[in-house]
């Protein structure tokens, strides 16, 4: 027997077919392209998404492996706080917003007024902006009623393959703990938050724990997809949370660091943590794991960043890493503050953009690129500065994504930080974790703990260089003073 994890990203799709014992069977990834009709909008449509759903799922299902070593169980490792409206019968009816579109902040605005940012991170792990599904809604509701009028769900990409597999929409806890109306305490919506908002509570899918049996997979949908008509669907996690499953960042103080589009990460955390996280920008949300509860920081200013550059500059990747391989210990000629991205928690402004300086005519596009990684890097151990200022002491990075390929940067984070990185064997962690959790749903496994345990392995150390670290003292003070002055 097999079990399947569903990578569902805003740009792509992603299924990976594993045995039990954690090895890969089949594998298969679709893009999905993404819409910018105008400056800051960013959208995906949902039918696009659907078809690459489809595709790659029937392709692994029909592997000779796959075949050969049936699948048990599905779950989702979702991009989570997208959402989009979707008829009773299950048609969306517009695209979806991505994370990065900034419409929506005067919405925002008006939901956050009504209780302090300390209250909000009490309540519900994060104070609603733009990107909260709650937000999303009201947009939708503000800006097309005649669409909003036809809508039975709002839905993240979750609860929507989940509803196409199984008829239920059903929504796990961490998906659901990014909605300003789901209540930390009881696990479930809340009917005051649902009230002041105005939101209809029909427009919200039902919410079950994460790796928990949905239902088996309807008949048309197993002979469609060419699936086992007993295939149980389990629920999932927010697509970091399910990365940090995929990557055994399950215990407080491990960081399950995601260098990939965004550099995200996320840690477990107890309950009980300083509300004063909210004003840095750091939210709390339900987690997979033992703890129940992870933290969570987001910046857009990833390897997106990383790569723009290196497409307008033309610099490939090996030529990227036999530049860095000649670069001396300290911080390069080129400075970058990396910030090119609006960040999810603060509102757009106009003009926003990253800065470079110290550029000459003896620049090279390596000079740049290299500034650019340095700068994500400081500002990653920046925000751990901040949280052990909380009390909260990180011991641990596993890296994940495309930028942990890069051995130079794995070890510049490590020395920036303080603790060791390792890079996590499996390429696609979030695919792996949720087929870790169609597991634990489907009794393969006792709990996430025990499964990771025995099935996640590393590829790579990397010890962190305190003196090399010292030598980029003066950048981290720089970017810091460039923080301090857009809060």
């Amino acid at each position: 027997m097999s079990l399947i994890g569903i990578d569902l990203g805003t740009s792509a799709i992603k299924v990976g077919v594993y045995a039990v014992d954690g090895t890969p069977l089949a594998a298969a990834h679709r893009a999905v392209p993404g819409y910018h009709p105008e400056p800051g909008h960013s959208e995906v449509d949902v039918l696009e998404s659907r078809e690459a759903f489809r595709s790659a799922l029937r392709e692994v299902a029909a592997h000779p492996s796959v075949r050969a070593d049936p699948p048990i169980a599905i779950s989702f490792s979702s991009s989570g706080r997208e959402v989009f409206p979707v008829a009773a019968d299950g048609t969306p009816l517009g695209r979806c917003l991505s994370t990065s579109d900034t419409r929506g902040d005067e919405v925002a605005a008006e939901t956050a007024s009504r209780r302090s940012a300390e209250e909000w991170q009490r309540l519900t792990g994060h104070v609603p902006r733009r990107m909260d599904p709650v937000n999303r809604a009201l947009w939708w509701q503000r800006t097309d009623p005649a669409t909003v009028a036809r809508t039975r769900w709002f839905m993240n990409w979750h609860e929507y393959y989940a509803l196409l597999l199984s008829g239920r929409p059903v929504i796990d806890w961490s998906d659901a703990g990014t909605w300003a109306t789901y209540d930390l305490a009881t696990g479930n919506w809340s009917p005051e938050r649902i009230a002041e908002t105005g939101i209809d509570p029909g427009w919200l899918p039902e919410i079950q724990p994460n790796g928990t049996p949905i239902g088996r997979i309807l008949p048309q949908a197993a002979a469609d997809f060419g699936l086992p008509p007993d295939t149980l669907i389990v629920t999932g996690a927010f697509d970091t949370y399910a990365a940090s499953v995929g990557s055994a960042a399950v215990d407080p103080g491990i960081i399950s660091l995601a260098c990939g589009t965004w550099m995200s990460f996320n840690m477990p955390v107890n309950a009980g943590w300083p509300v004063e996280l909210v004003h840095d920008g750091i939210g709390v949300y339900p987690h997979p794991g033992p703890t129940g509860f992870g933290l969570l920081v987001t910046n857009p200013n990833g390897m997106a960043v990383v790569d723009w550059a290196r497409n307008l500059l033309h610099l490939s990747i090996p030529d990227l890493e036999a530049g860095l391989a000649l670069a001396g210990p300290g911080p390069g000629r080129v400075y970058a503050d990396a910030a090119f991205t609006p960040l999810p928690h603060v509102p757009a402004t106009p003009g926003f953009g990253g800065t470079f300086s110290g550029v000459t005519l003896a620049t090279t596009a390596v000079d740049i690129v290299r500034s650019l990684l340095e700068g994500i890097a400081c500002d990653f151990s920046l925000t751990l500065d901040q949280l052990r200022r909380r009390g909260i002491a990180p011991r641990l990075i596993r890296a994940t994504g495309g930028g942990s390929r890069n051995a130079w940067w794995d070890q510049l984070i490590a020395d920036l930080a303080g603790v060791p990185v390792e890079v996590v064997a499996e390429e696609e962690p979030g695919a792996f974790g949720a087929a870790i959790l169609a597991g634990v749903g489907a009794g393969v496994y006792a709990s996430v703990s025990a499964a990771v345990a025995d099935l996640v392995t590393v590829s790579r150390r990397f010890e962190p260089d305190t003196t090399r670290g010292a030598l980029y003292a003066d950048l981290r003070q720089r970017l810091a003073a460039g923080m301090r002055a857009v809060e």
